[in-house]
């Protein structure tokens, strides 16, 4: 080997090195061999033979499962060191949807730094798809906000133009003020104080959806309910020819609203001895209802029961429609006088001039609903279910012209903290609310994601789905309402941040949309 030059001699060291290393790996194997067939020339050979191929099959095993294990172990390790690059470079990492909901089950924030490989959005640019507005109630710390929609007037010959809504706001001190969402600028109306007595804190906010009535309902702590009219007067600006050359041309036929509040009535859930003794119910949820010229207030109660109150705060009357933990946790108002009950874990239709349930109501998931939508794209029929562990489940309520209970769709799991939800031109907006009762609340990120409804209706097939358009991380901790008329509450409790109007979405439209938008009124 010495006269063939070094790289033959290091050639010839590695293959009598390779010879060795499988010597040394069938050596155990031959040994074993040659120990069972000494032991078959021994008396009671069958004996010895059949114990050493089991233990050492045993071997084999033991060997094989260890391998198995310094695998796994060692993927582990490299998708840890996968997630630490990209925690530090400021970029998350597309896990496959089981390693990421079973990584998710011993630390929710991994939701957070990773996508969900098969359902990864198709974009997540907040400063493309969200402008800021304007900011309103800039020095108010708001507990509660909620949209009454306005009736454009007709003053003499022109249309005067102004606000599609209104914005109410319930400070910490329990004040009514309302804002102009489209100008900002000082209240319009207020800070008013409600009359709930002192000591006392408002704890709902909620007010009529039609354009002909101007009813607000607030609801304190003590189980008192108060109800205020609005009058909402436009009057048109007194300017000068020049002043009104000087304006923009938006601008030169708005007119001037004047808004103020008269107290109309107060009631309170019916007692425990006008319901025959037992447990005082508490409230819950309050809807006000518009039924042509008559208005009813529904409010659902900790016991179950759905109470049906006139314009005058007289009962019509009561029913219990559920007898699940926390009783009626939300009430929806839907197309074709249909009003939607939920509680944890069933939501069906109540009827208000019966005073009674219409059928069944639907039932069969094992998570507690968090919050509810209906899509008005199938009139009402459709009823979508954001659940406490992250699911979002579609039934059908209709199949025909009979009643059904199908579920119809259930969307991606991308995360674990439940959602309040909002439809929108064929999406859902989902933005995630962390429980009440979790102590690292405050840690999770606020992030609002657009579902959309066509691409799950196609299926999934092997390549990544569309079904999320956007996914968004932007601010959105002091984002609360759920624009359908109910409470609207801060995720966190009371607002720490002053109201942020945000309009976005070239994802969903070539024009500018907007990210929120209340029923019958317009952007905003």
């Amino acid at each position: 080997g010495g006269s063939a030059g070094p790289g033959a001699a290091a050639m010839v060291w590695a293959r009598r090195h390779a010879v060795a290393a499988a010597a040394a790996a069938v050596l155990p194997r031959r040994c074993a061999v040659l120990l069972l067939a000494a032991a078959a020339l021994r008396p009671g050979a069958d004996a010895s033979v059949a114990e050493g191929t089991s233990r050492l099959e045993s071997l084999m095993g033991r060997l094989d499962d260890l391998g198995q294990q310094m695998q796994s172990k060692h993927l582990t390790l490299s998708t840890l060191e996968s997630l630490r690059s990209g925690v530090l470079s400021g970029e998350r990492l597309d896990l496959p949807s089981a390693q990421r909901q079973y990584l998710e089950r011993g630390s929710p924030l991994i939701g957070e730094v990773t996508f969900d490989a098969r359902h990864r959005p198709i974009s997540t640019n907040a400063t493309r798809h969200f402008q800021h507005l304007r900011t309103l109630a800039e020095d108010v710390v708001v507990r509660f906000h909620a949209f009454m929609p306005l009736k454009r007037v007709s003053t003499g010959s022109y249309t005067a133009s102004g606000p599609a809504a209104l914005l109410l706001v319930i400070d910490d001190a329990s004040r009514l003020s309302a804002y102009d969402p489209e100008s900002g600028g000082a209240p319009l109306m207020g800070p008013m104080d409600l009359g709930h007595g002192a000591g006392r804190a408002v704890t709902h906010l909620a007010t009529t959806s039609s354009q002909g009535s101007h009813l607000v309902v607030t609801a304190d702590d003590a189980g008192e309910l108060r109800v205020h009219a609005l009058r909402v007067v436009a009057r048109r600006e007194n300017r000068t020819k020049d002043e009104e050359e000087k304006l923009a041309p938006s601008r030169r036929q708005m007119s001037k609203l004047n808004v103020t509040a008269n107290f109309s009535c107060s009631f309170a859930l019916p007692s425990a001895q006008a319901l025959g003794g037992g447990e005082q119910p508490k409230l819950v949820t309050v809807l006000p209802i518009d039924r042509g010229e008559k208005v009813y207030f529904l409010t659902g109660d900790t016991l179950g029961g759905i109470s049906v109150f006139f314009r005058n705060g007289t009962l019509k009357g009561r029913v219990r429609v559920t007898e699940d933990p926390g009783g009626v946790r939300g009430l929806l108002k839907g197309q074709s006088q249909m009003v939607v009950f939920f509680s944890s874990h069933s939501f069906g239709s109540f009827s208000v001039t019966q005073v009674d349930v219409q059928s069944a109501p639907c039932s069969g998931w094992n998570s507690p609903v968090y919050d509810v939508a209906l899509d008005p794209g199938y009139q009402s029929s459709r009823v979508v279910l954001s659940l406490s562990d992250g699911d979002v489940l579609v039934f059908s309520t209709t199949r025909g012209k009979s009643k059904a209970c199908d579920l119809a769709l259930k969307f991606p799991h991308v995360t674990t903290q439940p959602f309040k939800l909002q439809v929108f031109r064929g999406h859902i907006m989902a933005l995630t609310a962390p429980l009440a009762d979790d102590p690292r609340s405050a840690e999770h990120l606020r992030e609002i994601y657009f579902f959309n409804l066509a691409a799950m209706e196609e299926g999934y097939g092997p390549s990544p789905s569309r079904t999320v358009t956007l996914q968004a991380t932007r601010g959105f901790g002091a984002v609360g309402g759920n624009g359908s008329g109910r409470t609207a509450r801060s995720l966190q409790g009371p607002y720490r941040r002053p109201l942020r109007g945000w309009q976005g979405g070239r994802a969903l439209r070539p024009h500018p949309e907007v990210a929120c938008q209340h029923p019958g009124v317009g952007s905003h």
